[in-house]
């Protein structure tokens, strides 16, 4: 659901997260938005908890989280991240992938300066897995 500059989405069960993101903003044209809220359910994530340490959780967490949504060479960049947690723990990270267990709800709101995103170098060779900086100015 559209609401002047917010972007209202329901992930359903099987949606895989940051695919549906990406396509929901390509869907309405959003080139730049901040993720305000992120709340539901998901399984089967990925989460860069730190530098060098990703962690694989395939069961049911409940989460909550914020980002934002810039553009690298054209496809929208989804930088979210996240807590998840159950009975066995709770983590804290960048979610990389992650499937909708139940349902999601995400609130966007666009922002109307384009954010970009360049890949650095630098970063990927001190073993940083997401190495896109955000260009500002």
């Amino acid at each position: 659901m559209r609401a002047d500059n917010y972007l209202i989405l329901r992930l359903d069960q099987g949606d895989e997260v940051i695919s549906s993101l990406a396509e929901a903003v390509k869907v309405e044209g959003i080139r730049s938005a901040a993720i305000l809220s992120f709340v539901g359910a998901i399984m089967g994530c990925r989460l860069i908890l730190r530098k060098g340490l990703e962690k694989e959780i395939p069961t049911h967490v409940e989460a909550v989280g914020n980002g934002n949504i810039s553009y690298f060479r054209g496809s929208p960049m989804i930088h979210l991240h996240v807590s998840v947690g159950s009975d066995a723990g709770t983590w804290v990270g960048h979610l990389l992938r992650g499937v909708t267990d139940v349902f999601c709800e995400v609130v966007l709101a666009e922002i109307p300066a384009e954010m970009v995103r360049s890949y650095s170098e630098e970063l990927a060779s001190s073993g940083v897995t997401v190495p896109y900086v955000l260009d500002i100015g």
